[in-house]
Order: C-alpha cells, then structure tokens, then sequence
C-alpha cells in the first residue's frame, strides 16, 4: 500500500504546477460569474492527473513487482477506486469554496452533480485504464478535449451548464446517485478482473 502512495505522491509532484495554474484559473472564471467551466476546467486537470498515475504503473510491470510483495490485486484496485473518488471531491470541494466566498453561487448543488458525473465517469474509465494502459489515455485525452471545447462553446451561449433549481439539482443528484452504486459494482468487478490478467 505505502508503494502505491509513494508512487501517486510523485505523480502529483509532477502535476502539482498544473494544478495551482487551474485553481488559480477557476478562482478567476468563478469571479467572473461562470462557476460550470469552472468545474468543466477542473474535471479536465483530473482526467491528466488519473490518467498519470496509471501510466506509472504501466511502466517496468508495476503490478507484479507490488504483487510479487504480498500486495493483493483487490488492494490495489480499492486503493485507485479511494484515491480517484478522493482527488474529485477535493478539487470540487476546492471549486465549492471559492463560488461561496465570492458569493456567486452559496449552494451545495453544483459541487454534488459534478463530482456524481465525475465519480460515474471514472467507474467507466478506470476499468478502460486497467485494461488498455497508455492507449486508453491519449484516446481519453482527446476525448475529453473535444468535449470540454463543446462544453466552453456552449457556456458561453448559454452562460452555464445546468438549469439550477431545488427540483432539478435534487433529480440530478439522486438518479446520478443511485447509478453510481450499480455500476460501482460492474466497473470494480471488471478492473479486478483486468488488473489480475495484467500479471498472469
């Protein structure tokens, strides 16, 4: 366990520049009266993040090398599923905090609904990464950059991603809620699965 926090401080280390450029980034935009792209920023700083931390252990057969001491596949992807759902809520947090002290927007709604669709999109992508490594990611990337141009195109006709009122930040929230569960299930049976083919 302690080698797989080892290995994702590093990789943080790596990012860490990037991280203060779009926290700085989204305090502006957030000022500026569009909190969603800010989010929208925040979600593309997590896919290269992610996406980091599984290329260093792709590299010089990391898996069996943690394995091979006494580390079991389970632990692992336990480990990746905590520390992704963990990197989300923080950043969001983060983004949460700056839209309630400028007082652009003091509900909790926009920080649930993005960091449920960003916990479902990882339960999606982090079996992709377990199985296809450095492929997944320059696919991902590019991707999530298409998207993410779209998504700015759209906030800036439209001003916002989201209608944000009560019913419909509730609706969101618990149907995002109760899919995340199901497929939770699916998306660690299936990076289990991958992770224990990687060091057959």
């Amino acid at each position: 366990m302690k080698a797989l926090f080892y290995k994702d401080i590093i990789a943080l280390k790596g990012n860490l520049k990037a991280l203060l450029i779009v926290l700085v980034f989204d305090f502006v935009v957030i000022k500026a009266g569009f909190p969603d792209m800010a989010y929208l920023i925040s979600t593309f700083w997590l896919i290269d993040f992610v996406s980091r931390t599984f290329d260093t252990e792709n590299k010089n057969n990391f898996y069996k090398y943690v394995i091979s001491n006494a580390v079991d596949e389970k632990i692992i992807v336990i480990y990746k599923y905590i520390l992704v759902f963990l990197a989300i809520i923080l950043i969001f947090l983060i983004d949460f905090s700056f839209t309630f002290l400028t007082g652009v927007d003091k509900t909790i709604y926009r920080f649930l609904i993005f960091s449920n669709l960003n916990i479902l999109l990882y339960e999606i992508l982090i079996p992709i990464f377990f199985r296809f490594g450095k492929i997944a990611r320059e696919v991902i990337r590019i991707l999530v950059g298409i998207v993410y141009v779209l998504g700015i195109f759209y906030m800036v006709k439209d001003g916002r991603l989201f209608s944000f009122d009560i019913f419909t930040n509730m609706n969101i929230f618990l149907i995002g809620g109760l899919i995340a569960l199901v497929l939770f299930v699916f998306s660690f049976g299936l990076s289990l699965k991958f992770i224990k083919k990687k060091v057959e």
